[in-house]
Protein backbone atom coordinates (compact mmCIF):
# COMPACT_ATOMS: atom_id res chain seq x y z
CA UNK A 1 0.00 0.00 0.00
CA UNK A 2 1.23 3.56 -0.74
CA UNK A 3 1.52 6.03 2.03
CA UNK A 4 0.17 9.80 2.20
CA UNK A 5 4.08 11.00 2.24
CA UNK A 6 5.02 9.12 -0.64
CA UNK A 7 1.97 10.51 -2.98
CA UNK A 8 3.07 13.84 -1.92
CA UNK A 9 6.59 13.47 -2.63
CA UNK A 10 5.51 12.20 -6.15
CA UNK A 11 3.15 14.81 -6.73
CA UNK A 12 5.85 17.64 -5.70
CA UNK A 13 8.50 15.79 -7.57
CA UNK A 14 5.95 15.77 -10.80
CA UNK A 15 5.20 19.18 -10.28
CA UNK A 16 8.78 20.39 -10.69
CA UNK A 17 9.53 18.17 -13.90
CA UNK A 18 6.28 19.91 -15.45
CA UNK A 19 7.61 23.31 -14.70
CA UNK A 20 10.68 22.04 -16.31
CA UNK A 21 12.60 21.34 -13.04
CA UNK A 22 15.06 17.80 -13.40
CA UNK A 23 15.32 18.11 -9.71
CA UNK A 24 12.07 16.82 -9.23
CA UNK A 25 13.67 13.71 -10.29
CA UNK A 26 14.76 13.10 -6.59
CA UNK A 27 11.75 13.22 -5.07
CA UNK A 28 10.03 9.82 -6.60
CA UNK A 29 10.71 6.15 -5.10
CA UNK A 30 12.34 4.47 -8.55
CA UNK A 31 12.45 1.08 -6.94
CA UNK A 32 10.83 -1.83 -8.01
CA UNK A 33 7.93 -1.24 -5.42
CA UNK A 34 7.60 2.36 -6.01
CA UNK A 35 7.47 1.18 -9.03
CA UNK A 36 4.29 -0.18 -8.51
CA UNK A 37 2.66 1.42 -6.22
CA UNK A 38 3.26 4.62 -8.59
CA UNK A 39 0.20 3.35 -10.53
CA UNK A 40 -1.82 4.25 -7.71
CA UNK A 41 -1.55 7.55 -9.69
CA UNK A 42 -4.16 5.64 -12.24
CA UNK A 43 -6.49 5.57 -9.29
CA UNK A 44 -5.89 9.07 -8.62
CA UNK A 45 -7.01 10.24 -12.18
CA UNK A 46 -9.80 7.33 -12.69
CA UNK A 47 -12.81 10.32 -11.61
CA UNK A 48 -11.43 12.50 -13.88
CA UNK A 49 -10.96 10.22 -17.08
CA UNK A 50 -14.87 9.29 -15.91
CA UNK A 51 -15.75 13.35 -16.02
CA UNK A 52 -14.07 14.12 -19.16
CA UNK A 53 -15.50 10.76 -20.73
CA UNK A 54 -18.78 11.72 -19.96
CA UNK A 55 -18.27 15.19 -21.60
CA UNK A 56 -17.03 13.24 -24.69
CA UNK A 57 -20.73 11.20 -24.65
CA UNK A 58 -22.36 14.19 -24.65
CA UNK A 59 -20.49 15.90 -27.39
CA UNK A 60 -19.41 12.92 -29.67
CA UNK A 61 -20.61 13.37 -33.20
CA UNK A 62 -22.15 10.22 -33.72
CA UNK A 63 -24.79 8.75 -31.94
CA UNK A 64 -23.81 6.16 -29.11
CA UNK A 65 -25.59 3.08 -29.16
CA UNK A 66 -24.62 0.88 -26.23
CA UNK A 67 -26.09 0.87 -23.05
CA UNK A 68 -24.45 2.79 -19.51
CA UNK A 69 -23.17 -0.69 -18.77
CA UNK A 70 -21.65 -1.61 -22.15
CA UNK A 71 -20.36 2.10 -22.07
CA UNK A 72 -18.53 1.27 -18.63
CA UNK A 73 -16.89 -1.79 -19.57
CA UNK A 74 -15.76 -0.31 -22.76
CA UNK A 75 -14.19 2.76 -20.97
CA UNK A 76 -12.99 1.20 -17.88
CA UNK A 77 -11.25 -1.67 -20.03
CA UNK A 78 -9.82 1.10 -22.61
CA UNK A 79 -8.41 3.14 -19.11
CA UNK A 80 -6.87 -0.34 -18.09
CA UNK A 81 -5.36 -0.79 -21.56
CA UNK A 82 -3.89 2.76 -21.38
CA UNK A 83 -2.39 2.67 -18.52
CA UNK A 84 -0.25 -0.48 -18.90
CA UNK A 85 -0.13 -0.27 -22.95
CA UNK A 86 2.68 2.46 -22.93
CA UNK A 87 4.46 1.23 -19.81
CA UNK A 88 4.97 -2.10 -21.26
CA UNK A 89 5.89 -0.83 -24.56
CA UNK A 90 8.23 1.55 -22.74
CA UNK A 91 10.09 -1.68 -21.35
CA UNK A 92 11.07 -3.08 -24.46
CA UNK A 93 12.15 0.38 -26.13
CA UNK A 94 14.68 0.47 -22.98
CA UNK A 95 15.92 -2.53 -23.59
CA UNK A 96 16.86 -1.10 -27.00
CA UNK A 97 18.27 2.02 -25.59
CA UNK A 98 20.28 0.69 -23.04
CA UNK A 99 18.02 2.43 -20.36
CA UNK A 100 16.60 -0.50 -18.48
CA UNK A 101 18.66 0.51 -15.51
CA UNK A 102 16.74 3.88 -15.38
CA UNK A 103 13.24 2.31 -16.50
CA UNK A 104 11.46 2.41 -13.08
CA UNK A 105 12.53 6.26 -12.62
CA UNK A 106 11.07 6.80 -15.93
CA UNK A 107 7.58 5.38 -15.67
CA UNK A 108 7.13 6.41 -12.06
CA UNK A 109 7.90 10.11 -13.34
CA UNK A 110 5.21 9.27 -16.19
CA UNK A 111 2.81 7.76 -14.27
CA UNK A 112 2.73 10.76 -11.45
CA UNK A 113 3.38 13.53 -13.80
CA UNK A 114 0.05 11.82 -15.42
CA UNK A 115 -1.67 13.19 -12.74
CA UNK A 116 -1.00 16.69 -13.09
CA UNK A 117 -2.02 16.56 -16.64
CA UNK A 118 -5.43 15.43 -15.95
CA UNK A 119 -5.94 18.02 -13.62
CA UNK A 120 -4.75 20.51 -16.51
CA UNK A 121 -6.79 19.27 -18.85
CA UNK A 122 -9.92 19.08 -16.59
CA UNK A 123 -10.84 22.54 -16.43
CA UNK A 124 -10.82 22.90 -20.41
CA UNK A 125 -13.05 19.64 -21.26
CA UNK A 126 -15.46 21.53 -18.97
CA UNK A 127 -15.46 24.43 -21.08
CA UNK A 128 -16.92 21.92 -24.11
CA UNK A 129 -19.74 21.10 -21.76
CA UNK A 130 -22.97 22.45 -22.23
CA UNK A 131 -21.50 25.13 -24.93
CA UNK A 132 -20.20 27.52 -22.10
CA UNK A 133 -17.68 28.89 -24.83
CA UNK A 134 -18.27 28.67 -28.21
CA UNK A 135 -16.67 24.90 -29.61
CA UNK A 136 -14.13 26.63 -31.91
CA UNK A 137 -12.31 28.11 -28.45
CA UNK A 138 -12.84 24.83 -26.59
CA UNK A 139 -11.41 23.04 -29.63
CA UNK A 140 -8.43 25.35 -29.63
CA UNK A 141 -8.17 25.42 -25.60
CA UNK A 142 -8.06 21.50 -25.55
CA UNK A 143 -5.87 21.46 -29.03
CA UNK A 144 -3.31 23.73 -26.80
CA UNK A 145 -3.38 21.62 -23.17
CA UNK A 146 -2.40 18.47 -25.59
CA UNK A 147 0.75 20.32 -26.88
CA UNK A 148 2.22 21.55 -23.46
CA UNK A 149 1.13 18.03 -22.26
CA UNK A 150 3.16 16.28 -25.27
CA UNK A 151 6.24 18.83 -24.03
CA UNK A 152 5.90 18.10 -20.77
CA UNK A 153 5.45 14.07 -21.47
CA UNK A 154 9.32 15.10 -23.64
CA UNK A 155 10.94 15.95 -21.19
CA UNK A 156 9.74 13.56 -18.88
CA UNK A 157 11.34 10.90 -21.27
CA UNK A 158 14.64 13.08 -21.85
CA UNK A 159 15.03 13.51 -18.24
CA UNK A 160 14.09 10.54 -16.44
CA UNK A 161 16.14 8.29 -19.41
CA UNK A 162 19.06 10.38 -20.38
CA UNK A 163 17.97 10.60 -23.92
CA UNK A 164 18.33 12.60 -27.01
CA UNK A 165 15.61 15.04 -27.65
CA UNK A 166 14.65 12.89 -31.06
CA UNK A 167 14.66 9.80 -29.19
CA UNK A 168 12.26 11.21 -26.30
CA UNK A 169 10.53 12.82 -29.13
CA UNK A 170 9.70 8.95 -30.59
CA UNK A 171 8.42 7.52 -27.19
CA UNK A 172 5.88 10.63 -26.72
CA UNK A 173 4.89 9.73 -30.64
CA UNK A 174 4.37 6.02 -29.46
CA UNK A 175 2.30 6.88 -26.27
CA UNK A 176 0.49 9.44 -28.18
CA UNK A 177 -0.70 6.87 -30.66
CA UNK A 178 -1.52 4.35 -28.71
CA UNK A 179 -3.90 6.77 -26.87
CA UNK A 180 -5.11 7.67 -29.87
CA UNK A 181 -5.41 3.73 -30.99
CA UNK A 182 -6.95 2.68 -28.08
CA UNK A 183 -9.34 5.36 -27.50
CA UNK A 184 -10.63 5.27 -31.48
CA UNK A 185 -11.07 1.53 -30.72
CA UNK A 186 -13.18 2.18 -27.78
CA UNK A 187 -15.09 4.85 -29.68
CA UNK A 188 -15.87 2.22 -32.35
CA UNK A 189 -17.46 -0.12 -29.66
CA UNK A 190 -19.71 2.77 -28.31
CA UNK A 191 -21.54 3.00 -31.50
CA UNK A 192 -22.44 -0.87 -31.43
CA UNK A 193 -25.59 -1.59 -29.55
Amino acid sequence: MIGTREIIYALYGAYRLCRFDRGGMAFFNVTKEGFWRSFFSAVMVAPIRAIMTLIELQNTPFPVEASGERIFLIEATSYLILVFAYPLATFYMCELLSRQQRYFGYIVAYNWVGVLLALLALPFALLGMDDLVPSEIANFAGLGVTAVSLVILWYVARTALEIPGVTATALVAIDFVLSIVIHSIAAARLAVA
